[in-house]
């Protein structure tokens, strides 16, 4: 399809090198010209930028998204501009709808789905969005407020009926963890939410977005707080009144209250009885409490509502594959393996790039099946055995089973496909360890220290490896953890090794991050606890004793359950709860499932 009208791309950007090459790739056969603007980019932004042809301009950062972006509009000349993030993705799927779109089109602006991915990496984690990304060059609208900006009239009332919303979708890779992280996403967009609603203290749309940022940050006191103030008499007309019903019920579920939750669902039906995400989030809620019929009954209401419209879409998958996966999980805990199979073969086939129902199915067949071997087979015939991303999965899958030399036959084929792919690599040598072949381990682990991504991988490993061992190579791996992990890492490691040593000092102080301590420090034990190296074991959770956490009971005991010995797990969960007060749903769970 031949495209009759000229594109003007606009972007605003800073420090975007990791996704902008990928971002304008996607686009640059869609558009005649690209503005780029940047607000102080250190990086190869701008190189980038460059390489690509693009009109670069300069735009000094004044804490306000609407005036850099009306500042790129001025410099457009197409009849149409396309309005992009420089962590954005155009979907290569709807070139054709967007080259139509532009042809045909007699709107003024058109709203794009915008899947958002969270998380560590692109995958299940996805949540949508309707953005205005397609507007016509005619001088009449312009953007504001600081951020989450709208769009408005120049010099009158805008009216909706100009605009329309599409299914053109555009990935969002900029809240991943890691580049949220890394961008301090959150911390800005607070302070600029919060200088907004200096100007304007009773803005519902402003609260609501903070609320939402809240959320994202994991303060999910202050999120509720927020949007309970803004759900009161609210318009459920509003632009984002169906995104805040969805999010303030997603805050009761990750605070536990569920039957608050449950109502909250009902009266949001009752709003938008084709909101399907809300009925999946009733069928998960019930799951956890439990209630399996309830749950079934929600998740199969789910399929027959199937997608709801574009307008309230949030969860990807809620009408499709979600319920599906509800399904299967929740025959998986009723220990109804064959038909729980059979759902999360459902899942795969409406979604094959998901990895945790692959991780579902091989412990269905491995419990189902004495033989291993068949174990092995019946995983493979859901993949092409010839790409090597394939063959790490179903390895990681049978190493997660503790299959371990069937797991090895898939790498040393990945292996001839790849030799040098140091994902192969990092699970051979999980599996040397793993079989308690310490010295092979540490050999190929030690080769790993070359591969910068692998780095903090191996030294966990190799570390331990020493202790097991009681070999002082463990002082020189500390050297070397110092030099290539971050300070708070660091310091872990010395820790455990104090407790090892049989040392009192302490060395976290009360201004660290004692969440990510206990994080760190749990990846590390449950390693240990792994390989049943139990004396080992006993003597490293001393570091709990130094640590300011009231979740390291909790956290200790689904260590304990993630490795089998459930009724170690349940004590230490109801200890948590006892002396700490402490408890969350999936420790709720664990007594659910152990203890009735």
């Amino acid at each position: 399809m031949e495209r009759e009208k000229t594109v003007s791309l606009c972007m605003i950007v800073k420090n975007e090198e990791k996704y902008l090459e990928k971002c304008l790739t996607s686009v640059k056969e869609l558009v005649d010209e690209m503005i780029i603007v940047d607000t102080g980019s250190t990086d190869n932004t701008i190189t980038i930028a460059q390489k690509f042809g693009a009109k670069v301009k300069y735009y000094e950062w004044d804490n306000n998204f609407s005036n850099a972006r009306n500042f790129s509009l001025q410099f457009a000349s197409g009849e149409w501009i396309l309005l992009m993030d420089g962590d954005d993705e155009f979907n290569q799927e709807d070139k054709d709808k967007f080259i139509k779109l532009v042809n045909d089109s007699t709107k003024d602006g058109h709203y794009f789905k915008t899947l958002s991915y969270a998380g560590s990496k692109p995958g299940r984690d996805i949540v949508y969005n309707l953005n205005l990304r397609l507007l016509r060059n005619n001088n009449k609208y312009k953007f504001i407020g600081a951020i989450h900006e709208q769009i408005t009239c120049v010099d009158s009332n805008i009216d909706y009926r100009n605009f329309s919303s599409e299914d053109i979708q555009i990935f969002h890779y900029g809240y991943l963890s890691s580049v949220a992280q890394e961008k301090d996403k959150r911390k800005r967009n607070i302070s600029i939410i919060e200088e907004e609603l200096k100007k304007n203290p009773n803005s519902r749309f402003h609260l609501f977005n903070l609320g939402s940022e809240y959320l994202a940050a994991g303060d999910q006191k202050k999120a509720m707080q927020l949007f309970d103030k803004v759900y009161e008499n609210l318009d459920f007309n509003s632009g984002f009144a169906s995104k805040l019903v969805i999010k303030r019920i997603m805050c009761m579920d990750e605070l536990g209250q569920y039957e608050r939750a449950l109502n909250a669902i009902e009266e949001g039906l009752k709003k938008y009885p084709t909101f399907t995400d809300l009925e999946l989030l009733r069928g998960w809620i019930n799951l956890k409490s439990k209630r399996y019929t309830l749950a079934i009954d929600s998740f199969k209401r789910c399929l027959e509502i199937g997608k709801p419209p574009i307008q309230f879409e949030f969860l990807n998958g809620s009408g499709t594959y979600r319920p599906y996966e509800g399904l299967g999980v929740v025959y998986f805990e009723l220990e109804d393996y064959h038909r729980a199979l059979e759902y999360f073969e459902n899942v795969l086939k409406l979604n094959p790039y998901l990895h945790d129902p692959v991780y579902k199915i091989g412990a269905i067949l491995n419990k189902l099946h004495n033989n291993k071997r068949y174990v092995s087979y019946k995983l493979s015939e859901y993949f092409n055995l010839e790409h090597v991303p394939n063959l790490i999965l179903i390895a990681d899958v049978l190493i997660n089973e503790e299959l371990y030399d069937l797991a090895m036959g898939y790498l040393q084929k990945a292996c001839d496909l790849d030799r040098y792919n140091s994902q192969i690599s990092i699970l051979m040598a999980k599996i040397l360890y793993y079989q308690r072949k310490y010295e092979q381990a540490v050999n190929m682990f030690y080769k790993l220290q070359q591969d910068n991504s692998m780095i903090e991988e191996s030294y966990k490993y190799l570390f331990v490896c020493s202790l097991i061992q009681n070999s002082k190579d463990a002082v020189n791996i500390l050297k070397n953890i110092q030099q290539k992990t971050d300070s708070l890492t660091y310091k872990v490691y010395s820790q455990f090794y104090n407790v090892y040593m049989g040392r009192n000092e302490i060395i976290f102080v009360e201004q660290d991050d004692h969440e990510k301590i206990l994080h760190t420090a749990m990846d590390i034990l449950k390693e240990v606890l792994r390989v049943r190296e139990f004396q080992l074991f006993e003597k490293l959770l001393g570091i709990l004793n130094c640590m300011d956490s009231n979740k390291v009971l909790l956290e200790l005991g689904k260590l304990y359950y993630d490795n089998g010995f459930k009724q170690m797990a349940v004590k230490e969960i109801l200890r948590s709860i006892r002396e700490l007060n402490v408890i969350d749903p999936a420790g709720v769970r664990i007594l659910f499932k152990e203890i009735g």
